[in-house]
This record gives structure tokens, sequence and C-alpha cells, in this order.
């Protein structure tokens, strides 16, 4: 399997983003965002959905370059119309318009709607923690029916992922969770697909609604038959992000405008994002320093046997991304194929596998 270094892998992605009409400066932060999923572990969100972007863009779901715009707000709140951009692009602006709204108010919130897939949600999270402030994000899929209700057999909602990105007293080490209502995120079992592996037996569901391991079973057949489910958050207790699921249908397809998963815009993500100015709470260092404090007390020993520490969320991230900017990005052999055959779609020419290699 191909190895790649961060920055090779960036520039070819970029480029076949400028190859289907991104300006220069989207094209690449879409790829940074992506690659980025990849260094972090999360090879779910990352490259592997590049040929899903350049055949959204073909087919007219996507148009690169529109400009986002706010169509309705007020001092705190606002909606933005994506006019279908990449979701990257108009998942930063919405952030942006929240953390813009937080500064002056204290608190800000901003949906959007006509948007693409707007990969990691934590990132946006990363982005008002760099600003100052407090990050919640959180999206649907409205019309995408991937996860069953809890106790049911067949698809009925998103993965409908929610993040809150924190500060502590280490710059470098914020609080990041980033997760899906899910037992995972949908990509999770498109790597497994690509790769040819298994899944534990508690993931998904056959189009009979038993359990099974094969992520095919997922997808079903190339007509988009016979299809599995991915079950909720929480196994025995799924219960718990089945409900989370439902209320995050709210906060992003009902309130951003985009639809629910009964019925909605298709191809589109209802984003939900908060900046919030903890100063109108508490002083800086009072903050942080009491929630640092929380960070260290859950780390602190004794742990469970076979567990040599506590991790919070944003450790595994920062660790794998570290490992994989020095040694680089491994890729399965079919998402490299399917990202030489989508530059070649644009007129991008892969890198000779012995340049990209690590």
């Amino acid at each position: 399997m191909p190895v790649l270094q961060a920055e090779l892998l960036t520039d070819f992605v970029t480029s076949i983003f400028g190859g289907t009409g991104a300006p220069a400066e989207e094209a690449r932060y879409v790829a940074e965002h992506l690659v980025g999923a990849n260094l972090r572990g999360h090879d779910s969100h990352g490259v592997i959905r590049t040929s899903g972007y350049v055949a959204a863009v073909a087919d007219g779901r996507l148009v690169p370059g529109a400009a986002a715009e706010v169509e309705r707000e007020s001092e705190t709140t606002a909606v933005v119309d994506g006019h279908w951009n990449y979701g990257q692009v108009v998942a930063r602006f919405t952030m942006d318009v929240a953390i813009e709204k937080a500064k002056r108010y204290g608190v800000g919130i901003a949906t959007a709607h006509c948007a693409g897939h707007i990969g990691r949600v934590g990132a946006y999270c990363e982005q008002a923690i760099e600003a100052g402030l407090l990050g919640i994000g959180s999206v649907n899929s409205p019309g995408a029916r991937l996860v069953a209700a809890f106790g049911g057999a067949q698809r009925r909602l998103p993965t409908n992922p929610i993040a809150i990105g924190i500060p502590t007293r280490d710059p470098e080490a914020p609080f990041v969770l980033d997760m899906a209502t899910s037992v995972v995120a949908e990509g999770k079992l498109k790597v497994a697909l690509n790769k040819g592996a298994t899944l534990p037996p508690d993931w998904i569901l056959d189009e009979q609604g038993a359990a099974s391991n094969n992520p095919a079973d997922f997808y079903g057949d190339a007509a988009g038959q016979h299809q599995g489910a991915l079950l909720p958050l929480g196994g025995t207790a799924g219960y718990k992000g089945f409900g989370l699921s439902l209320a995050i249908e709210a906060l992003t397809g009902a309130l951003s405008g985009a639809g629910t998963c009964v019925e909605g815009q298709r191809g589109s993500n209802g984003v939900f994002m908060m900046a919030i100015d903890y100063e109108r709470f508490q002083e800086r260092d009072a903050f942080i320093g009491q929630f640092s404090e929380v960070v260290d007390f859950v780390k602190t020993p004794p742990f469970r046997e076979g567990v040599e520490e506590v991790l919070i969320p944003g450790d595994p991230e920062r660790r794998r991304r570290a490992e994989r900017l020095a040694s680089g990005i491994e890729l399965d052999a079919e998402t490299w194929r399917q990202l030489g055959e989508c530059a070649r779609s644009v007129g991008v020419e892969p890198p000779a596998l012995e340049a990209a290699t690590a």
C-alpha cells in the first residue's frame, strides 16, 4: 500500500479540487482539511472522500467557488446559505460568523444549509479555540438515512456527529470531543470495505436486521438496494446515542432549513455552529485553570489492569498526527486507485507512486 508524505498528498488533492473549478485558496483549504483528518487517524474523513466530492461536482450537486452568504441574522444568530460550495468552505464561513458574533455579544450561533459534506466537525471547534473561544459544532445529512433507531431494523437517521472544543493550559493540547451518534462514522465502513476487512459484530445490521461483520452488507448492491444499517452509539444502552441523534436532527436539519432525515436537501449537510466567549462568564485564567485541573485529575492513577494511561478527547489524534507527519500517510490500494481515477477525470495526472511514496 502506498505511503505518502502529507505535503505531497495535500498538493495532489489540491490540484484535483482546483481541477473541479475551485478557487486556489478554497481548493487548498479542502485538501488540507481532508489530509488533516488522515493525519489524525480519521481516514474515514480523509482523502477517501475526494472521489465522492469530484463526482458531486460533475453531477452539479456541488458548485466550487460559490460564495456563502448570511440570509437571516440577529445580533447573536445567523442562517447561512452555502450555495452548494464544498462543505468545508461553508462550515468554515459559518463558524467565522458565529465567532464574530460571540466576540461582540458573548455567544454566536450560526446554522447553514445548501452545503456539501463538511468533513471532520472537530476542525471547526478548533477554529473557535484558535479565536479564544469555546466551540460546539454538529451536522446532519438531510434525506441520508444510515442508522437504525434503537430497537429498529432499518435505516432511519444520519450519523449526526457532534463536536465540542475547549482550551486547556496547554495551547497545543485542547479538549476536542468529536463523535458520531452512531456506533462509528459511516466512513469507517467505507475504509473497511476498501481494505477488504471485516467489522466488529456490533456495528451494523444487514438488510434483514441481523448483526453482520461484512461492510458490503451495509452498502448493498450497485443499485443501492438491499442495504443494511449502522447501529446507534451505546450498544445495549444505544437509546442514548439514538436520543442524542434525534436532538441533533432538530439543531442541524430543522433549525438550518436544510431538512431532516424524513425529507430534506438530498446531498446537503445541515450545519450548526456555536461559539462562546467564556470570559463573559469567568476570567480566562480561572476558567482554563479549573478545566485543566479536571483534565489532570482524571488522568491520575489507579488504572484498570492492562491500561497504562488515560487519554482525553484530542490526545489520540495529536499522537497519530505526530506519527504520520514523520512516517507518512498509508492509503489502501483502492483509495489510491480512486484518487488517480478522479484526478484524471479533471485533467490532473497523479504523481508517480515511486515519487509519492514516503
